[in-house]
């Protein structure tokens, strides 16, 4: 079993933007009790680069995606962002 770690103020924030699209919400849950379950999270995602590198990203709809960071030693999954497309690959956010 891997551990969740996230930042509590921003995920949650994230979520209260979502709660009226319960689809979102609950495939949120889904996938992050598949997630802290999985033998191998990797396998869960699609390995990111550019401004999401080293991170994985799943997603929630065919819209929404949930990022996520492994640190395989510790056995800790870190949840980074949750949003749509636009909002988390927009080119607003390059760096």
């Amino acid at each position: 079993m891997w551990q969740l770690d996230f930042d509590t103020f921003h995920i949650e924030k994230k979520i209260k933007k979502f709660k009226s699209d319960k689809t979102i919400i609950t495939n949120f849950k889904k996938i992050v009790i598949e997630l802290a379950n999985s033998n191998d999270p990797r396998s869960m995602g699609n390995l990111k680069h550019g401004r999401y590198r080293y991170c994985y990203g799943i997603h929630l709809t065919k819209s929404h995606s949930l990022i996520y960071r492994i640190f395989e030693e510790k056995r800790v999954i870190q949840l980074i962002d949750l949003d749509d497309h636009k909002n988390l690959y927009g080119r607003d956010n390059r760096v």
